[in-house]
């Protein structure tokens, strides 16, 4: 049976990738503390980090253990302050998954509020977090166009469209800027390529908001969704060309199968879904 202050311990550790610096901050030597987690990983049958010159490096079992195992400290606190106090204190934390760009328009509203909500965030392209969810590292995601999983619970929270952007007055037309990363803008580039509509520089930029910027700077064309162009710029931009038929995107919330009835979960995407009404 895993210890709790084992399990502490190789949290604080996960978090500082440095077991001098984790001792430190846990006041036990270095020796006690490499005990702890050799302990740890013969209860749970494998290494929870690889060790390398520079530091440590998280395990899967380790990714999967550090998203497991505060929800366990957490539960642990709740139990203490209840024999304590004779109140249950339930804290409301949750690990979230999402593209940078869309946090652009989502996390002022959650820290705003969901305030009461302590998150965990974890940033990446929509399927890299939909497959975090999947395997277990984190609670939840807000995910573009996710696909369907029988482990998934999805739910679609609002729309978008992907399409071409450009200044609204001035703006140079030999330069257009796309991230290759998304197949959203490969379905704009077949479109143009069918309509015979060139471009002298084609620019890959792995960063909607610089994409944006560039845009509104007059510096060329850009494919972008509506929602990061009218969060920065919404009176300066317009659609580049109406030929182009934009890519309609849905912007889903999505968790595992497992924590379909976890109310934290459904809390978190009732008051997420009053972002997109």
């Amino acid at each position: 049976m895993i210890n709790a202050n084992d399990l502490k311990s190789f949290l604080t550790t996960a978090r500082t990738l440095h077991l001098t610096k984790a001792a430190k901050e846990l006041g036990m030597s270095q020796p006690a503390l490499s005990h702890c987690i050799k302990r740890l990983e013969a209860e749970v049958g494998e290494e929870v980090f690889l060790r390398r010159k520079d530091g440590l490096i998280l395990t899967k079992t380790g990714q999967f253990l550090v998203t497991r195992g505060q929800k366990i400290i957490d539960e642990l606190l709740s139990i203490s302050t209840y024999l304590e106090t004779g109140k249950a204190e339930d804290k409301k934390t949750l690990s979230l998954g999402l593209h940078a760009s869309v946090g652009t328009y989502t996390l002022p509203y959650i820290m705003k509020e969901l305030s009461d909500f302590s998150l965990n965030l974890n940033f990446g392209l929509s399927r890299e977090v939909t497959a975090m969810v999947q395997d277990g590292k984190i609670d939840c995601a807000i995910a573009i166009n996710p696909y369907p999983h029988s482990n998934l619970v999805i739910s679609t929270l609002g729309e978008d469209e992907f399409q071409l952007w450009c200044h609204k007055k001035n703006f140079d037309n030999s330069f257009l800027f796309f991230d290759p990363q998304l197949h959203q803008t490969h379905f704009i580039l077949r479109q143009l390529e069918k309509k015979g509509i060139k471009f002298a520089h084609h620019v890959e930029i792995s960063n909607l908001e610089l994409i944006a910027k560039l845009v509104y700077e007059g510096n060329g064309v850009g494919i972008m969704p509506s929602r990061v162009v009218k969060n920065y710029y919404p009176k300066e931009t317009v659609v580049y060309s109406k030929e182009i038929k934009p890519f309609l995107d849905r912007i889903c919330f999505v968790y595992s199968l497992e924590n379909k009835y976890n109310v934290h979960i459904k809390e978190f995407k009732n008051k997420l879904q009053s972002l997109f009404n």
